[in-house]
């Protein structure tokens, strides 16, 4: 079932790329600067972290800004396509109900939207970072896995929770709230090594449980490892993610197979 699924989706590729495209235009639709608010974004995050933790409160992390925003640029990333592939179907509700396609295509589209904002916003950042002498050099090579595993990650989990979201639609508020608090949880305005060794929750060492509950924590690590340090990531840190993120894609998968023919009923 989940390879005749993906063999569907692919007969359906350019269907992907053009909903991909259509979200983009509406997103930056009658805007003066159109695509490059991607740019600007992470731009205007790095000048921000830069006085905040250089003038106001200064920091002991060396370069406190890039160290933040090697984190936050996939967490960003994660987080907007989670949402998108999660309302990805009931907000499509007029091709649902009135075209026969398969349903995949919809969660891909709206992550696929997120990853050109997210090539643009990651690309202004190492620019800038290879201008003033701080870029990763040759390791940048190890973004490419490391981004093939976030979106498996967000699209395995969005699919999961769009087939939840058709038939409740709390799904998606619940969402919102539960990411304030994932990204907390998130090593992105700390490091797992700031926390204390001997810090014990539920019998395990904090340092543990983090990275057991929570599949993001070992994937930033290994970003920031890449963008901040400029070294090829852990290779444990690599294959828990992509394990974890396999898993949840192939489950997230089958989950939105099995329930994609009432979709039209429910939506």
């Amino acid at each position: 079932m989940l390879l005749g699924g993906f063999r569907a989706v692919w007969r359906y590729r350019d269907a992907i790329f053009s909903l991909a495209w259509l979200n983009l235009r509406a997103r930056y639709n009658n805007s003066l600067l159109g695509a490059a608010w991607s740019l600007v974004n992470p731009l205007f995050f790095m000048a921000v972290f830069t006085f905040v933790f250089t003038q106001l409160l200064p920091s002991e992390t060396p370069n406190y800004p890039i160290f933040a925003l090697s984190a936050l640029l996939p967490w960003n990333y994660f987080q907007a396509a989670l949402i998108g592939a999660t309302v990805s179907v009931t907000n499509a509700r007029g091709l649902v109900t009135k075209l026969a396609f398969p349903r995949a295509i919809l969660p891909l589209a709206a992550v696929c939207t997120e990853m050109v904002t997210f090539g643009l916003a990651l690309g202004a950042v190492l620019g800038v970072l290879m201008v003033i002498g701080q870029g990763p050099g040759v390791a940048v090579i190890a973004l490419l896995p490391l981004i093939l595993i976030l979106t498996g990650l967000a699209l395995g989990l969005g699919m999961a929770l769009a087939t939840l979201n058709v038939r409740l639609r709390d799904t998606q508020e619940f969402l919102n709230v539960f990411l304030f608090g994932w990204f907390f949880l998130t090593p992105i305005i700390y490091a797992l090594d700031r926390i204390p060794p001997d810090r014990i929750i539920w019998g395990l060492p904090a340092r543990v449980l983090i990275q057991v509950v929570n599949p993001l924590a070992p994937l930033v690590t290994a970003f920031r490892q890449v963008i901040y340090e400029g070294r090829f990531p852990d290779a444990a840190l690599v294959v828990v993610s992509g394990g974890t993120a396999g898993l949840i894609l192939i489950g997230g998968a089958l989950i939105f197979g099995w329930r994609a023919r009432t979709f039209a009923e429910s939506v």
